[in-house]
């Protein structure tokens, strides 16, 4: 996660912290709520957020206008993809074994920035407070600063029981896994964003004025039907645990080669 970008931090979380599991929260919303996401490229753009109890899907999301969808009851996540036709599902074993296989390369990456410290995060109530699609929010300074020292910082606006689902993503999702040297950014996420809250607004300083890159314009408190939360009719499905079969056979070939050549250059 680079910066304080909230439209695109729950999306980026979810490839990052496959780790020890958190327990699943019920949201206080059911509903659908609409947001207005500018992100980095200016460009404003639409994503809808729509929840019932622990089931959240997120459409909008990426160039394709694709979905996330997440069951913590059942312990998935699907990813929809409208330009291909198709959807992902990955369970909770999934995450687990994908875990393993990354574990290797992990290491070694942590091993190579072992000189290099951790990004980190900090947010802090301002007690400030605002009303943002009629739902009063306070006002939280987020800073972040990378690995080289440079510094970003923006605010959330985040109020109680609705807005951006980040936690809900997150660490309310019983498959996302904890520990590690991404701990100290988890727990800071948690502080800000534990206890059932949403943001409702965000935004970032850039060349020292406020642009607002994520704000909600349509909140509807309503009953959603469970069909929300599938994939859609005539949707091919294509299941990760053969994409990973595949990954792995593929990288057992790749260092029985490694070690034929090595041998050949050994002789």
């Amino acid at each position: 996660m680079r910066g304080i970008h909230w439209g695109a931090a729950g999306a980026v979380v979810l490839a990052g912290w496959l780790r020890a599991g958190a327990v699943t929260a019920q949201t206080g919303f059911n509903g659908v709520i609409t947001f207005t996401n500018s992100g980095r490229s200016g460009k404003p753009t639409t994503m809808v957020q729509t929840t019932k109890g622990n089931k959240l899907r997120l459409a909008g999301m990426g160039s394709d206008s694709g979905s996330v969808i997440m069951d913590n009851d059942a312990k998935t996540m699907m990813m929809v993809d409208p330009g291909k036709r198709q959807y992902m599902v990955m369970t909770d074993e999934d995450s687990k074994q994908m875990q393993a296989m990354m574990g290797p390369m992990a290491e070694r990456m942590k091993n190579m920035k072992s000189n290099r410290p951790e990004p980190k995060y900090r947010f802090a109530k301002t007690g400030a407070t605002e009303v943002v699609a009629g739902v009063p929010c306070e006002v939280w300074q987020g800073e972040y600063t990378d690995s080289e020292g440079e510094k970003e910082t923006g605010t959330a606006c985040v109020a109680k029981g609705v807005g951006f689902a980040l936690g809900q993503l997150t660490f309310a999702n019983p498959m996302m896994r904890r520990g590690g040297p991404g701990q100290e950014r988890f727990d800071q996420f948690r502080e800000l964003l534990g206890n059932d809250k949403g943001i409702l607004k965000a935004t970032s300083i850039k060349d020292g004025k406020s642009v607002t890159e994520l704000e909600a314009t349509k909140i509807e408190r309503t009953v959603v039907s469970d069909d929300a939360f599938k994939p859609p009719a005539g949707y091919k499905e294509i299941r990760l645990g053969d994409m990973m079969m595949k990954a792995q056979n593929a990288m057992k070939e790749s260092q029985e080669k490694e070690k034929k050549n090595q041998g050949k250059a050994d002789q």
